[in-house]
């Protein structure tokens, strides 16, 4: 395609925040950027009087009915993004009713600024000594040469101009002119990058052969004699060929002499961040044997990889059944036909063992990204990825949008897990991307759960939809047993008049296994120390001024602490209402069963799992080593512990709570109440040695809680597929939560009524019709971090009808400030 044949106009999407600016401007392409300019190009152009950066989202070469202003320049070499990200990220941001500037940053390079970094950098001829010949008569091309002959070849563009402009009258013009002609000689090339993240760039010094002459041999033979150490360094960047060698591991003296003769070429070389793998677990890189029905499920996935448009696999698999073997063969089946692969889990931190074994199987094929990484290590994996060089991605949520080569198979671990939902815009749900993206490219999607999501179960069994096959695993591996779960009625404990945070049973169970030298996991999912302090006299209790809920009690920093937005404040003396100095300290957390553990067991080494614990980098995975080491005896923990941990040596899983979250007002409760209490009685007993699970709890009958005793997925289903229909939920409908914040409580409310008679004027009506409403009423988290919240639900029977009334209603509610307006479709936190 020749210049003439490229289009003239472009769309151009503002990387300007706002919703204001979330649609495309059309550019006319000067005749100079014909054929560069592409989509996923970023771009400078003009607006009103700004000058801004933008992406280029179209091309066309048909003119606009109005006149068009030229795009000033290109600010990165690079297209940022293809035609399929670009495509992938419209899919999320019209499913997700966001900005498509909000889903295209999901697809740009994680960690890296939007700002470009312009470099200069001397070529081999720049470099040479024929350079000065090849200028001719252009005293400002020679000022450039020589300002980065002493910079040693390479500088950005601000730093030349900074040293170059103002010497021996060079002006900024002049130095463009002279940087312009330079790069037609061949003698500097500019490159225009993203600008990295903001930490310090790691680089070495590394040594080069300056020419490729085929006498090295006698050359090297010749110095032998006269400068041997000068020989080795020759001798040892001929056996490197087009490789730098670093100048730790050369003779100095030697190269610093090869370099003032121009044999050879000494700079600094990039070092890439690689994530920290202590704590990934050591796991046998080689294959395991399968058993009879991993076999069966890896021969469906070789039967279907690599085919046009296959369907989805749902493997429902106990704990310990061996889901992550079938996953690491089914990607070396991917790896050998050439593709490439996403695994996602839910918080990469929380699975290291499972981590471990991947790379301890691929190797540096693998590529991590996750939040624990810094904004230097994701941006470097990141272009890893985008260059090949990483076949496998490993990572959240996030990951499912790496720009892996030939994708041929995406896995979702754990694909019941709310993790995989985002928080804020977009507020995707991972596993629906991860299902688009496969769909569109061709990859085969692979989900596994001991307790799927009752929506995406429901697909894998409907006759009517054939796009989720579903395969399950039985049993665990060498048919070991699952653990015998007991429940415990607290009821009859408080009777009892026994203590409320280990029954009696529990401590019977507790220190046998401590005689034996066996180790034991506490799970409540509760942090802090005491859940709340009340004054005795006035019955005064510690609030939140800017979330309206009870303050948390954490011993080790003797500080009331809010969970929403971490307002804290020191523990009072005193009733700042009263008076009184008889404060109590009730509920419990985590600290306070470590705490107690100690005190009631002194053969008891406890370690402690929450996010207090492991808000430091490598903290999760010390703790966990040293668990494993048989260092500590005792894991108390919230949900960081109930999934991906693998201990020979727990035989006792203690639930302490099994209530905390089953009467949450959100229509999962109960299925995210059997989800956590399968998942945490999964870790006992997973080796030689059988396990128990002992379950606390003042709701014995609830089918959530006496299913997930009986391990009986099936029996839980049915019963909460039954609530689901009775009540409208997914998966009978699509859901979208509509959100009204306000600093101003009247505002919210007003802002929520407004949208319910809008949509009555659209004529959906009030829990009745086939599109209909709920609400609104204030969120059960009526004040957070400010600001009052109002809700409304909108039920339709398709995504299509969902998209359709939210983008209608987003229309007619302009007025409302976008800030005070959250969609959220698929909701997973209904709080």
């Amino acid at each position: 395609m020749t210049q003439h044949d490229c289009p003239t106009y472009a769309e151009v999407l503002i990387a300007g925040p706002g919703r204001a600016l979330d649609r495309p401007f059309t550019y006319s392409v000067p005749e100079r950027l014909r054929g560069v300019v592409g989509i996923g190009s970023c771009v400078f152009v003009p607006l009103g009087k700004q000058r801004l950066a933008g992406y280029v989202i179209g091309l066309t070469s048909r003119p606009p009915a109005f006149q068009t202003r030229d795009i000033i320049s290109l600010l990165v070499d690079e297209p940022l993004f293809d035609e399929d990200q670009l495509k992938l990220a419209a899919w999320v941001a019209k499913r997700y009713q966001a900005p498509l500037a909000d889903a295209l940053r999901c697809v740009l390079p994680p960690g890296a600024s939007r700002q470009a970094v312009v470099e200069v950098e001397l070529t081999e001829a720049g470099r040479g000594e024929d350079a000065l010949g090849r200028l001719g008569a252009a005293p400002r091309q020679l000022q450039v040469l020589e300002v980065l002959w002493q910079a040693g070849g390479k500088l950005t563009r601000r730093k030349l101009q900074e040293q170059a402009v103002g010497r021996q009258g060079m002006t900024a013009a002049g130095l463009a002119a002279a940087l312009a002609a330079l790069e037609r000689k061949g003698l500097v090339v500019v490159r225009r990058t993203l600008r990295r993240p903001a930490t310090r760039t790691l680089t070495r010094q590394v040594v080069k052969l300056l020419d490729e002459a085929e006498s090295w041999p006698d050359v090297i033979e010749a110095l032998y004699a006269k400068a041997p150490r000068q020989a080795e360094v020759i001798e040892r960047l001929v056996e490197a060929g087009d490789d730098a060698v670093p100048l730790a591991e050369l003779h100095r003296s030697a190269v610093r002499a090869l370099e003032r003769r121009g044999v050879v070429h000494v700079f600094h070389q990039q070092v890439e961040r690689l994530p920290d793998r202590s704590g990934l677990g050591e796991e046998e890189p080689e294959n395991l044997t399968l058993t009879p029905a991993q076999a069966q499920i890896l021969a469906w996935v070789k039967k279907h990889l690599g085919r046009p448009h296959p369907p989805a696999l749902l493997i429902r698999g106990v704990t310990s059944s061996g889901k992550t073997e079938v996953y690491l063969q089914s990607i070396e089946q991917a790896l050998r036909c050439g593709g490439g692969a996403i695994v996602l889990v839910p918080e990469i931190s929380l699975t290291p063992q499972m981590v471990g074994r991947f790379r301890a199987r691929f190797g540096d094929e693998l590529a991590l990204l996750h939040s624990a990484l810094s904004p230097g290590e994701r941006y470097d994996e990141w272009q890893r990825i985008a260059r090949g060089d990483a076949r496998i991605v490993v990572g959240a949520r996030s990951a499912i949008f790496a720009p892996v080569k030939n994708l041929a198979i995406i896995v979702v671990d754990e694909e019941h897990e709310r993790a995989y939902k985002q928080s804020n815009s977009p507020r995707y749900l991972a596993t629906a991307v991860a299902y688009a993206r496969a769909r569109a490219s061709g990859a085969l999607l692979i989900m596994g759960s001991a307790t799927p999501s009752v929506e995406t179960y429901y697909r894998a069994c409907n006759p009517h939809d054939d796009s989720i096959a579903l395969m399950e695993l039985t049993q665990r591996i060498d048919n070991r047993p699952l653990p015998e779960v007991e429940i415990i009625d607290l009821r009859a404990e408080t009777l009892l008049g026994r203590g409320q945070t280990f029954s009696q049973r529990i401590r019977e169970e507790i220190q046998a296994r401590l005689e034996r030298g066996e180790q034991v996991i506490l799970f409540l999912n509760r942090r802090g120390f005491s859940t709340f302090v009340m004054c005795r006299q006035c019955g005064f209790a510690l609030r939140c001024p800017d979330c309206g809920v009870a303050l948390i009690y954490h011993h080790n920093t003797k500080t009331m602490r809010c969970h929403h937005c971490d307002y804290f404040v020191p523990v009072p003396d005193k009733c700042p209402n009263c008076g009184s100095y008889d404060i109590k300290f009730a509920g419990l957390g985590t600290e306070r069963v470590a705490d107690r553990v100690e005190r009631e067991f002194p053969g008891a080494v406890v370690a402690r799992m929450d996010r207090d614990t492991v808000s430091h980098k490598g903290a999760y995975g010390q703790i966990l080593r040293s668990f494993a080491r048989g260092e500590a005896n005792v894991l108390v923990g919230t949900q960081m512990i109930a999934k991906g941990l693998h201990f020979p040596r727990v035989t006792l899983v203690a639930v302490l709570n099994a209530d905390t979250g089953l009467h949450r007002p959100d229509f999962r409760a109960a299925e995210q109440t059997f989800q956590l209490l399968t998942q945490v009685a999964g870790r006992a007993g997973r080796e030689d040695k059988p396990g128990i699970a002992l379950v606390q709890t003042y709701n014995p009958n609830h089918y959530a809680i006496a299913a997930a005793a009986r391990h009986d997925y099936i029996t839980f289903y049915t019963k909460e597929l039954a609530a689901r229909r009775q009540n409208l939920y997914p998966p009978f409908v699509e859901l979208a939560n509509l959100v009204f914040v306000d600093e101003e409580e009247s505002n919210a409310h007003s802002y929520a009524r407004r949208c319910a008679a809008t949509l009555q004027q659209m004529g959906v009506g009030l829990k009745e019709g086939q599109v209909q409403y709920v609400g609104p009423a204030p969120a059960p988290l009526h004040r957070l971090r400010g600001k009052y919240r109002y809700q409304l639900l909108i039920k339709a029977p398709d995504i299509l009808q969902l998209q359709n009334v939210l983008q209608e209603l987003q229309n007619r509610l302009k007025h409302i400030p976008s800030k005070s307006i959250i969609v959220d479709v698929e909701p997973y936190d209904m709080m």
